[in-house]
């Protein structure tokens, strides 16, 4: 028998009496390695518009980053449903998924002072909603966000939605069933000195998620001095994901984008910049 690469694990978390899912893909230790090695973890919120998961955002994502070195956890966190909105349970599940992780340092070699977040379109709201509340002492208690241990280091963020009343949702209803916490609407007005560091791309043409989104996201950013790293690509649709071969939808050739295709290795090498991956200099 040959050693295994990875482990897949499917668990079912609940956080403030709301079960969700996460599916974890553990690094093994590679043996021929003379110490061991404690990997970083990316956990990824898909995107779907709040209404479902996108399965584009889930393992392509995880498989591509877990390739650089580092465990990935995709976190299917609370969608607005007939009777829930998605806040503040998305907030807490992201909390808990954190500790959980954290608790798996010893069984599965995890550097709990490297977990990072990754988001796309909706799941960049819970990400940078998260990055801004979790980092406020009075808002950490405020959502019971200080219930859980552990803590992230940085955010990746792809054509993040970040204000509910900049283009997505179109609608006051809609808006009100991901929730009617105005507090939570816009990610941008969250932003301390304190919240964790961001890389963030879009396209220019996103027809979906306006890039004034992470245009007022950045803005915030660099005047609270967050370190942050910014890609406006010139072309492409929203939810491009991987924007390569791997998410392409069958036969729809506009889910390709060679530019974009870029954000990956920019966002490696950022991840590497900043500490949080091993570095090839």
């Amino acid at each position: 028998m040959g050693e295994f690469i990875m482990q897949i694990e499917q668990q079912t978390l609940t956080a403030a009496e709301h079960p969700f899912k996460v599916t974890a893909y553990w690094l093994d230790q590679i043996s021929d390695f003379e110490t061991p090695v404690d990997y970083p973890v990316m956990i990824i919120c898909p995107g779907g518009g709040f209404t479902y998961h996108s399965g584009r955002e889930e393992a392509p994502i995880a498989m591509r980053f877990l390739a650089e070195g580092m465990h990935t956890v995709v976190l299917n966190y609370q969608l607005e449903t007939a009777t829930e909105q998605v806040y503040p349970w998305a907030l807490q599940q992201v909390a808990q998924t954190i500790a959980w992780v954290t608790g798996q340092a010893t069984a599965h070699h995890v550097d709990p002072d490297r977990i990072l977040l990754a988001g796309f379109s909706a799941g960049g709201h819970v990400v940078a909603t998260f990055n801004g509340v979790a980092t406020n002492p009075v808002l950490k208690a405020q959502y019971q966000l200080d219930r859980y241990t552990g803590h992230h280091a940085a955010t990746v963020l792809g054509y993040p939605v970040i204000d509910l009343e900049a283009g997505f949702p179109t609608t006051a209803a809609e808006r009100e069933k991901i929730t009617t916490d105005s507090q939570l609407w816009a990610a941008q007005k969250l932003v301390t000195e304190a919240t964790k560091p961001t890389f963030i791309w879009q396209t220019v043409t996103d027809e979906l998620v306006p890039p004034f989104n992470s245009m007022m996201y950045v803005k915030a950013l660099a005047e609270q001095q967050v370190a942050t790293e910014y890609h406006l690509f010139g072309g492409g649709i929203h939810g491009l994901a991987l924007a390569n071969h791997v998410t392409e939808k069958p036969n729809k050739p506009k889910y390709l984008d060679d530019q974009a295709a870029n954000w990956v290795p920019l966002a490696i090498r950022w991840l590497q910049r900043q500490g949080f991956l091993a570095d090839n200099v």
